[in-house]
């Protein structure tokens, strides 16, 4: 376990004077972050009254400010809520009031659709809320984050805090799990730079390296590689929302060397370098990629066109990066598995009546990691029951283990669809139908059957001037040796699928969505 804190890791870099972070249109250094991170310690301590242990929630895109931010508050003792860009005002006030944060750090627009009235209606809110900052081109108020960071050096210098280890250091929502109300993952300095750490030392990350990553920082798999750069004194290329062309044009402008992208930006991606008719990023030398199955395709397509090494993560809000394929595995690793526990964790398939399942058998995938979150906020009970009781993390997915140590992913459990007593994944049949071209997005469920009891049911939305029939989609499969029963029986096409803030499809939405169509086309 790594013992070290956010801020004597940055302590360490206030002679890195080399560029650091690139944000738009110029490039800073890691002594310009601390250096910057004591003003707004000023500020917060000071014009916010942040303490040890207080929350302060923000949300702001992939930036120099979310950076500052989150080692100011460190700095302070205090505890980050990076929030979704993609949450309304409804979200930010639940998360709020849940986690009684005292200040919230907003950006004035999202994609050029200005947020004042949400900004308003967060400032009215009662409750433990006490402050609201507004961050972008506000007018130049007491309350704009620009007007405190000019007032904040004349203020006294905030007192020292040093952190433990094991003091909280931030808060992640939890998209892995479902229940009434949104899980919040407590996450020590120990917990999530000792799962950068061990990261690190199984990919060879060091100090040389450009990091960009197409995943927010709110998500775990984004704070990780802010958290991979910080550690080792590399090199970060911030992109504050996705676009395909301006990941292209980052990864080329920083020279990076490791890209963060799920699979279906990956895609896009791809067809961003096509359109482009130029090579792809020359440095580029690892694409980590998880969040959703990734495909057989892709990963030859990006082996092909880009010639990075591909790295595919299986993680948790909770546990952060748990498992991924090594760049000494074999290439058909990345082909059909997530890869081996993160070095010093272990992971095991359990049957459901408790026993251990053998190789090649599906069952409930349970990890043990000493980078495991501190558990839920407020809910200990909930807590109690993610864990087994010799002390395992229940995770939900569904997996198998291989001879060789590695595991292949099979879905979550409550995504099991059980056709006439013959259980299968959606997932499996995602991964088969990721390269039909008409697709943009696509999940596989189950839709209830009073004969069988569950059908699987298909559903998608199309690219423009895309089209796709139920007739294309068997054959699809058949072609890759599928069997029948897994085949999809119904085709549903909508303008477009729900999806969480983090970009995965929401299939709890999608359910709701359907139940509630009287109309959805079906072909």
């Amino acid at each position: 376990m790594i013992e070290t804190t956010l801020p004597e890791r940055l302590d360490r870099l206030t002679k890195h004077t080399a560029p650091a972070v690139f944000d738009g249109d110029r490039w800073f250094t890691w002594a310009d972050c601390h250096a910057q991170a004591e003003i707004v310690a000023r500020a917060l301590y000071h014009r916010a009254s942040i303490r040890a242990g207080d929350v302060v929630a923000i949300q702001l895109p992939n930036s120099w400010e979310l950076i500052v931010l989150h080692a100011a508050t460190a700095r302070l003792g205090a505890v980050l809520l990076p929030l979704h860009m993609a949450y309304g005002t409804h979200e930010v006030r639940s998360l709020i009031n849940q986690t009684a944060a005292k200040l919230l750090v907003i950006r004035d627009s999202h994609r050029q659709r200005d947020r004042s009235t949400q900004i308003l209606s967060l400032s009215a809110t009662a409750g433990p809320l006490r402050h609201v900052w507004i961050s972008g081109n506000t007018p130049d108020t007491p309350r704009s984050y620009a007007h405190l960071l000019r007032e904040a050096p004349c203020l006294p210098a905030a007192p020292r805090f040093t952190p433990l280890p094991h003091s909280p250091l931030m808060l992640l929502v939890s998209s892995g799990t479902t229940s009434q109300h949104p899980k919040m993952c407590i996450h020590t300095h120990a917990s999530l730079l000792g799962n950068a750490a061990a990261v690190i030392a199984d990919s060879g990350f060091n100090a040389t390296e450009t990091i960009v990553s197409a995943s927010p920082f709110s998500h775990a798999f984004g704070i990780l590689s802010l958290h991979m750069a910080l550690l080792t004194g590399a090199a970060v290329g911030l992109l504050p929302a996705w676009d395909p062309a301006t990941f292209l044009h980052v990864l080329r402008t920083c020279r990076a060397t490791t890209a963060f992208a799920v699979p279906a930006q990956l895609r896009d991606l791809l067809r961003a370098i096509c359109e482009s008719g130029t090579a792809a990023p020359a440095e580029l030398r690892e694409i980590r990629t998880g969040g959703a199955a990734v495909a057989a395709d892709l990963v030859s397509m990006l082996h092909a066109e880009v010639g990075a090494h591909i790295t595919v993560q299986w993680g948790m809000s909770e546990l952060g990066a748990g498992t991924y394929t090594r760049s000494s595995d074999p290439p058909k690793a990345a082909l059909s598995t997530i890869g081996r526990p993160i070095t010093g964790a272990s992971a095991r398939i359990m049957r459901p009546d408790g026993n251990p399942a053998g190789l090649g058998e599906a069952g409930e995938f349970q990890f043990r990691s000493p980078f495991i979150f501190g558990g839920y906020l407020n809910d200990p009970q909930l807590t109690k029951a993610a864990f087994t009781d010799d002390g395992w993390f229940r995770t939900g997915d569904l997996a198998w283990a291989n001879p060789d140590g590695s595991f292949s992913y099979w879905g979550r459990a409550d995504d099991l669809i059980n056709r006439g007593g013959m259980k299968f994944t959606g997932a499996e049949i995602e991964q088969l139908l990721a390269d039909i071209p008409d697709i943009d997005q696509l999940a596989v469920m189950g839709r209830p059957d009073v004969r069988l009891g569950q059908r699987s049911c298909l559903v998608v939305s199309l690219r423009p001037g895309g089209t796709l029939t139920l007739h294309t989609v068997t054959n699809h499969l058949k072609d890759k040796d599928l069997a029948t029963y897994k085949f999809p029986e119904e085709l549903v096409v909508l303008d477009s699928l729900p999806t969480t803030p983090t970009g995965k499809v929401s299939r709890a939405r999608l359910r709701t969505m359907l139940q509630a169509a009287s109309t959805p086309k079906l072909i």
